[in-house]
């Protein structure tokens, strides 16, 4: 029986000041988790008090993480930590706690073949592996700035993320075995709700090079496969109020080279083990 509806919002802000725009954005959302990624020019701070307390930080001890966090007051946090430059920590998501990685990979400019996100991906993963390990009854989650496609190496591989686009899949195949070790197959919905009759073709466009798909799916969410039914939606943000996200078919730059990703989960819908 599904539960509460969960908004979860992510935004590479490319190092922009749109505290009023986030601040917008979530309120008209009813967002409960906001992360981000290049954040150094947005004051946080006043941020909270444009949120009128609504949200709280949550920080690791090194508050070291380059990916930032904001949470309903009322949503309970623990385990923060910084995993290579990623925030990472387990939230109570309506009564379900998530071991949340909020993920930012290097770009293909500087990893263009995906050996650095590759290897920071399965850190994360065993990062997260191990807080599961620990905290049973919890199950995972990643969200952010991939800097890769959905259908990459290095989001498929069994040995990486080891995600699979369809739902059935991943709840039928639980985990893959491979010389002795057991890897979790993790749901990626981002294909199932990537159209272009809604408007939802993808968050970065680069049409240059000779093998390009001009709009790539960067940002993505990627979770356990007993999470798999409680993604109910995914979509790229192309307006938040009057302020238009898209200008001449692409991302306003002024704003961000990227579009915000807005997720709805209903979390009654998990499986159990």
């Amino acid at each position: 029986m599904s539960g509460k509806v969960s908004k979860l919002f992510f935004w590479n802000l490319k190092r922009n000041c749109l505290a009023n725009l986030i601040h917008l954005a979530l309120q008209q959302n009813d967002v409960d988790l906001a992360a981000f990624a290049e954040v150094d020019q947005v004051d946080f701070q006043r941020l909270i008090e444009l949120l009128d307390g609504q949200y709280r930080p949550v920080q690791a001890i090194d508050d070291s993480a380059k990916t930032k966090l904001l949470v309903k007051s009322s949503i309970c946090s623990q385990h923060a930590s910084t995993v290579i430059n990623n925030l990472t920590c387990t939230l109570m998501l309506d009564g379900v706690p998530v071991n949340t990685s909020i993920v930012h990979l290097p770009d293909k400019r500087n990893d263009p073949h995906g050996d650095r996100r590759e290897r920071i991906i399965r850190k994360l993963v065993s990062e997260l592996n191990t807080t599961k390990t620990t905290y049973p009854g919890s199950f995972n989650m990643l969200i952010g700035d991939f800097n890769c496609n959905p259908f990459d190496p290095e989001m498929v591989k069994l040995d990486s993320l080891n995600s699979t686009f369809f739902k059935e899949v991943a709840k039928r195949l639980k985990f893959r075995d491979s010389y002795g070790s057991s890897y979790p197959v993790m749901y990626n919905p981002t294909l199932e709700f990537l159209s272009e009759s809604n408007s939802n073709q993808g968050s970065y466009y680069w049409g240059s090079g000779d093998c390009t798909y001009y709009w790539h799916s960067l940002d993505q969410i990627v979770v356990d496969w007993q999470l798999a039914d409680c993604v109910t939606d995914c979509r790229y943000l192309r307006q938040i109020g009057d302020t238009k996200l898209i200008v001449n078919s692409q991302p306003c730059s002024r704003h961000s080279d990227h579009l915000p990703l807005l997720v709805t989960m209903e979390m009654g819908n998990c499986h159990g083990k």
